[in-house]
């Protein structure tokens, strides 16, 4: 149910975040390649269903799901960025750009910018932290108060 985009860990609630998307798919094979298996042959994929599409919590050290949030949309954009100051960031598959309180899931924050071409960053410029996002060939920056 997870894939490419990065989760996230933060060592300060002990839990790891992934970004979950339960779809099914059928899967037909258009273009067999002649050099066997390499995964390079065509293919044509029908949708057939979703059981939602989640940003999951789970403690690392019982495996249990501490919190589980539904995401419409889509699920969740390009990978997340889970902070020392104890926020999560996550785009969305509606174009929103959101910020979670990474203990309960509770959103805190969002904004509409599109939907996200990478997972978050952040960085410190003279004392004072940011938040950097992709958006296709677009860089959003935000100052964290």
């Amino acid at each position: 149910v997870t894939n490419w985009p990065p989760p996230a860990f933060s060592p300060d609630t002990g839990l790891f975040y992934v970004p979950e998307h339960n779809g099914f798919n059928m899967l037909y094979l258009t273009d067999p390649d002649p050099r066997g298996s390499m995964g390079l042959g065509g293919k044509s994929v029908s949708g057939v269903g979703s059981a939602g599409d989640f940003l999951t919590a789970i403690d690392y050290r019982t495996g249990r799901i501490a919190w589980r949030k539904q995401i419409s949309g889509g699920g969740v954009g390009a990978g997340l960025l889970a902070t020392a100051g104890g926020l999560l960031f996550a785009g969305d598959g509606s174009g929103n750009l959101m910020g979670l309180d990474s203990r309960d899931g509770k959103p805190l924050w969002h904004t509409r910018i599109g939907n996200a071409s990478n997972a978050p960053q952040t960085y410190l410029v003279d004392g004072r932290q940011h938040l950097l996002i992709a958006v296709g060939d677009t860089l959003y920056a935000f100052t964290l108060y």
